[in-house]
């Protein structure tokens, strides 16, 4: 497993949709030519539809210490059907992407289509990081020259991990209220506390 941490922190990856088409999941995919030198250490090959959690990913690659990063995964889809037309979208133990938008096409320079880019959230009720995570499912154009995704290339995906900064924030100024409150109701404890002697020596 290679790990984010090798890289430099000062390095930003922010590539464009059309870049990560066509100079990563199409040269892996249909051209199977290795990653051009300056992207090894940041695509990553994970499961991200298996029984990890995105948090859990997410640290292990070093991302709670890097702020404004995210993370690039080469994936490949589970079909859950005979038709293909289905994919299996869950992870961890309860937790399930779930779709946000329409999937959204990708155009190269002459307006071509090369790609599309599917935006999916993390969904679990149960657990606080409901809704902390975001997926974009990056995939090659579906065209009307006989490919598909029911063929085997077209079954690998490149995946944005991205963390929903405005939920996580929340938790943790959540968690950060019920730490600090916790030592002022032991203060307004032992006030009392004091307060119910001193008023019986008073008595004495």
């Amino acid at each position: 497993m290679a790990n984010s941490r090798n890289v430099s922190l000062a390095f930003h990856f922010h590539p464009t949709d059309q870049e990560i088409i066509r100079s990563i999941l199409y040269k892996m995919v249909i051209e199977r030519e290795p990653l051009n030198p300056s992207y090894h250490g940041i695509v990553h090959d994970e499961d991200l539809f298996g029984t990890k959690e995105p948090w859990k990913i997410w640290e292990d690659y070093g991302r709670d210490q890097i702020h404004d990063q995210d993370l690039y995964f080469l994936c490949q889809l589970k079909r859950i059907n005979y038709c293909r037309s289905r994919t299996h979208r869950r992870i961890g133990r309860e937790g399930t992407w779930s779709q946000r938008v329409a999937p959204k096409l990708i155009y190269d320079g002459n307006l071509n289509p090369i790609g599309s880019v599917r935006k999916l959230r993390y969904k679990n009720p149960k657990s606080e990081h409901d809704a902390e995570w975001f997926l974009d499912e990056y995939s090659l154009f579906v065209g009307d020259d006989g490919h598909d995704q029911t063929t085997p290339g077209f079954d690998f995906v490149v995946c944005r991990l991205r963390r929903n900064h405005n939920k996580f924030d929340r938790i943790r100024a959540s968690v950060h209220k019920k730490t600090n409150k916790a030592p002022q109701q032991i203060h307004e404890r032992k006030r009392k506390s004091m307060n119910v002697v001193i008023n019986i020596d008073d008595e004495e």
